[in-house]
């Protein structure tokens, strides 16, 4: 990596937090977008343009992520996924991630927190209840699920929505802004991104 890109990343940066500090215009869309910025000034360049055959049809996307969220309670696998969608379980996962910028793994675990915390904010089922309604093998794979991700548990998260206070310090956000977000597929999961 040469000293040249290093500094014309940093440039990049820079300008964009500037800018956005003056206009008083950030949120996590922006972060994104500048990191992507950022990351492809730093990467090495190719003397070939990847082709975009290597990422997921608009149309395999919308399949598989409606897919998913069908079947949220079930135990999905990238075999079912791909061939759902009809295409080579082999490549499945690096397509999905070219497409989306994660994992399938890792979409499937965000739609499902992302699914407990509206059925705990709606406060009707028990906690058990809803980590089979999500796909987890019990409460306690529901809890290091949520802790893992939210930084909380399941039943703090509950009482914090039920008393209307904020959520304060979430360990890891949910990535907010991954392709699949940005990507208009007109997806919702089942019960309710």
């Amino acid at each position: 990596m040469t000293l040249d890109r290093i500094e014309t990343a940093l440039s990049i940066l820079r300008a964009d937090l500037v800018q956005r500090f003056v206009q008083d215009q950030w949120d996590e869309d922006q972060a994104e977008r500048t990191a992507r910025e950022v990351v492809a000034c730093l990467r090495p360049r190719l003397d070939v343009t990847p082709s975009r055959t290597f990422e997921l049809s608009r149309k395999e996307l919308r399949g598989a992520l409606r897919y998913i969220n069908d079947n949220l309670d079930s135990k999905l696998t990238w075999h079912e996924i791909a061939a759902h969608i009809g295409v080579e379980a082999f490549g499945f996962g690096r397509k999905f991630k070219l497409s989306t910028g994660m994992t399938p793994h890792q979409y499937v675990i965000r739609c499902r927190v992302r699914h407990a915390m509206k059925m705990l904010a709606r406060g009707e089922l028990s906690l058990t209840d809803i980590a089979l309604e999500v796909g987890c093998s019990c409460q306690s794979h529901l809890t290091t699920l949520f802790r893992k991700h939210m930084g909380t548990t399941p039943g703090a998260f509950r009482r914090t929505v039920r008393d209307g206070r904020r959520l304060i310090g979430r360990a890891r956000p949910l990535p907010l802004t991954s392709a699949a977000t940005r990507i208009d597929v007109s997806v919702t999961p089942q019960s309710t991104t």
